[in-house]
């Protein structure tokens, strides 16, 4: 069985990251004594990704009719790989009384590729918040490590285009636009 989903077969494919049938609960779902809130305090937007004369761009499959960027991945083991981007979370417990919560971030890479992971899990980290407090989490990634994903003839590629952080279950996502 394959792991990427198969649309002509009804095949959904298999684990969170491809696939794309309905689902009970999502990935990372658990219950708590109480509520958390999730507030984006500070996020890098933007990394610009300076190719060398050595370094060349790949091309990769899109969908029909999708924007395709001027240079549409480069091969990450070409890249010295030190381009960071970082954000904070200020979590709230919104509830009576104290906990603890794992927040989980996901990337999306950018629309239109074909061929690619739903989203993929990139960190995570617990805080413990006492009732009707809040605590800051700050996360900082490496880019190549983060945004990158393995095509068809197993090339680890860092793809153009606007890709998609989430935190939780979409409770709070931003744009990351990657320029190479």
């Amino acid at each position: 069985m394959q792991l990427r989903p198969i649309d002509s077969l009804g095949y959904p494919g298999r684990t969170y990251k491809f696939y794309n049938g309905s689902t009970v609960y999502p990935f990372g779902y658990n219950l708590s004594y109480t509520q958390f809130n999730y507030t984006l305090r500070s996020a890098k937007r933007s990394l610009d990704i300076n190719l060398r004369k050595s370094q060349h761009c790949r091309d990769i499959e899109y969908k029909d009719h999708e924007y395709k960027p001027p240079c549409p991945a480069v091969l990450i083991d070409d890249l010295q790989c030190n381009h960071e981007f970082g954000f904070g979370v200020e979590v709230k417990n919104a509830g009576k009384r104290d906990g603890s919560e794992v927040i989980i971030v996901y990337s999306k890479p950018p629309n239109g590729i074909a061929a690619t992971h739903a989203k993929q899990v990139i960190g995570f980290k617990r805080v413990f918040v006492k009732a009707e407090k809040s605590e800051t989490v700050n996360f900082v990634f490496n880019a190549c490590k983060s945004l990158g994903f393995v095509n068809y003839n197993a090339y680890n590629l860092l793809t153009s285009g606007r890709h998609t952080i989430s935190i939780g279950d979409d409770v709070v996502s931003f744009p990351i636009q990657v320029n190479i």
